[in-house]
């Protein structure tokens, strides 16, 4: 069964070209277009994302990170390096500062989204 990873599909969208479409963002765009509206995009893959403002500091993210990544004295920090994108920080996170970014769907299920549109 076919998979990708997506950011979001779009229904009734009426900025990315003519007419009313739906759009499938699709992680990896080997474009780096100077407008890009959807940065997170780019990266092929799942990805760790942080929110400062939602972040309420109970630190219970670094508890929960086997490879310390995160670190207490820089709140929203990852070392990018040492994060295995296990993503045991988003589900212990009560604020949702911590989210993942993409979601790996297969071809069914895009193709159930966009028939209903």
């Amino acid at each position: 069964m076919e998979e990708a990873v997506i950011v979001e599909i779009k229904a009734n969208s009426l900025d990315d070209g003519p007419g009313i479409r739906t759009v499938i963002f699709f992680k990896g765009c080997p474009l780096n277009c100077v407008w890009c509206h959807n940065p997170e995009s780019k990266q092929k893959g799942l990805q760790l994302s942080f929110n400062s403002d939602k972040c309420i500091g109970l630190g219970a993210c670094i508890t929960a990170c086997t490879e310390n990544a995160l670190d207490i004295k820089n709140p929203g920090f990852i070392d990018r390096n040492k994060c295995t994108l296990c993503f045991e920080c988003v589900e212990v996170c009560h604020s949702q500062a911590f989210s993942i970014v993409g979601e790996t769907v297969n071809l069914e299920s895009i193709l159930a989204t966009v028939d209903k549109y």
